[in-house]
């Protein structure tokens, strides 16, 4: 099992890499992502994309926080579903996580997949489903950035 680390020194999940998937669907992340000791990640299957999205515990108290505002009978709703859906996993010390079979098979992950960056989460793609969800559009994509004033 994973040491108790809370992913206090959690790297930046970014850019966009194109790893294989080995036995037992196992996937060696890049080395940027990685913490230099075995931690406790969180798997969820998006609802708004085909991917599995990837978080540290960090990451599920700050969605957890978010959820105290709502009122108790949906925040007692969505901890059930939340809970029942997110799947740990350990990130061993060479940088390798196994994905859970029902999230491969859920969303066709095999073989070679993508991990995309996004900051604080990072994203496992099937191939086909990263590349029918990010066309190249270098205007759409600057678009976005500058409103952030990037």
């Amino acid at each position: 099992m994973a040491t108790n680390n809370q992913n206090s020194d959690a790297p930046a999940f970014t850019g966009e890499f194109r790893h294989r998937i080995e036995g037992k669907n196992r996937i060696t992340i890049p080395s940027a992502w990685r913490f230099g000791e075995e931690v406790e990640l969180f798997m969820i299957r998006k609802t708004l994309a085909k991917c599995i999205s990837v978080m540290t515990r960090t990451e599920v108290e700050r969605i957890k926080a978010k959820a105290d505002d709502m009122a108790p009978e949906d925040r007692s709703h969505f901890f059930q579903l939340f809970g029942r859906s997110l799947r740990q996993v350990t990130l061993d010390k060479a940088g390798r996580v196994s994905i859970p079979d029902d999230l491969c098979k859920g969303l066709k992950i095999e073989g070679e997949v993508f991990l995309s960056g996004s900051v604080d989460t990072f994203n496992i793609w099937n191939v086909a489903d990263f590349e029918a969800a990010h066309p190249e559009d270098d205007e759409g994509r600057a678009s976005v950035l500058r409103r952030q004033g990037i």
